[in-house]
């Protein structure tokens, strides 16, 4: 199979998609994959933008990525991407980097990338090891790792705090099969929104607000069309139609997205949904850090949260099946 790679990078004159073979332990890389290419002297990130069983590249110049990375995007928002790098005259590399995880793109100055921990879990050796009956020799930190992973898998920096054992203890515990240790992806802290402005009262909506929230579902269980407007003075209630609306759309297993007009309105309407939603709502937008967004992007990819919250860019947020 042929990956077809835009390489990201700010070079206007460098332009794809170019062409990769991908071997046997990058097959199941598809659309929408970051990979590490070789181009030249040179490696760069770069999404694949499609895939194909033939390339017009001869067989012996094509040449296999470096490796596959974290950061995949769905494939309708490398299409979206690469459809506002043509629609505003700018270059595919450009356009991708709106959609990709905070941190890769053309503008980024520093990569981000998923936090990753040691985690220690006890094997069916190390579990007979602790029975009264077994002889071998185990220090006493090594006893100690033992009973504390009795419990459970836990993280090696806990077991240091819990047990006193060190990455070697563990490495040798390992060696003797009594544990494994693997990688497991951390989850970072959901950004913490202040409560602003007026609370949800939980009243019933008037008849104004049911039939806006009437309009607004008919369209979207008729597979969406034409935009709606609503039209109200402040104080007539349409953030509630917002919040009945998106929670229609999570009833309906699709996802919603919230864009207000500046990032100053963020934590005040923000709050809102948190409030109604809970962990259900990402936040994004430029004033959290590279790791805050990055965290909140991935929630959003694995389907964690389905509902986001923010200004413009927030617009290119991956989440699911839009209602």
């Amino acid at each position: 199979m042929i990956a077809k790679v835009e390489p990201l990078t700010p070079a206007r004159a460098l332009r794809g998609p170019f062409d990769y073979r991908l071997g046997s332990r990058l097959e199941e890389v598809g659309v929408g994959a970051l990979l590490m290419v070789p181009f030249g002297n040179r490696r760069l990130l770069g999404v694949v933008v499609d895939l194909a069983e033939s390339s017009e590249v001869p067989e012996e110049r094509l040449v296999e990525p470096l490796a596959a990375l974290d950061g995949h995007v769905p494939p309708e928002l490398v299409e979206l991407g690469l459809w506002v790098a043509n629609q505003y005259c700018s270059t595919p590399a450009r356009g991708l980097s709106l959609v990709l995880a905070p941190g890769t793109g053309t503008g980024a100055r520093r990569r981000v990338g998923p936090r990753r921990s040691l985690v220690a879990e006890l094997t069916h050796d190390g579990r007979a090891a602790l029975e009264p009956e077994h002889h071998g020799p185990l220090g006493v930190r090594q006893r100690a790792a033992l009973h504390a992973l009795a419990g459970g898998p836990m993280p090696a920096s806990a077991l240091g705090r819990t047990a006193g054992c060190d990455h070697g203890t563990l490495r040798r515990l390992e060696r003797r099969g009594l544990v494994s240790i693997g990688q497991v992806v951390r989850r970072g802290q959901v950004p913490h929104v202040d409560g602003v402005g007026a609370r949800s009262a939980g009243e019933d909506p008037t008849l104004a607000q049911r039939r806006a929230l009437g309009a607004v579902v008919e369209r979207m269980d008729a597979g969406g069309g034409r935009p709606l407007l609503l039209h109200g003075v402040t104080g007539s209630g349409k953030t509630e139609v917002y919040l009945r609306a998106a929670a229609a759309a999570l009833e309906r297993g699709r996802s919603a997205i919230v864009l207000v007009p500046e990032i100053a309105l963020t934590p005040q309407t923000a709050g809102r949904f948190v409030e109604r939603f809970g962990d259900a709502v990402a936040v994004m937008h430029s004033r959290l850090s590279g790791r805050e967004r990055y965290d909140e992007w991935t929630r959003m990819r694995a389907g964690e949260a389905r509902l986001c919250v923010g200004p413009r860019s927030a617009i290119f947020a991956p989440v699911p099946d839009l209602g």
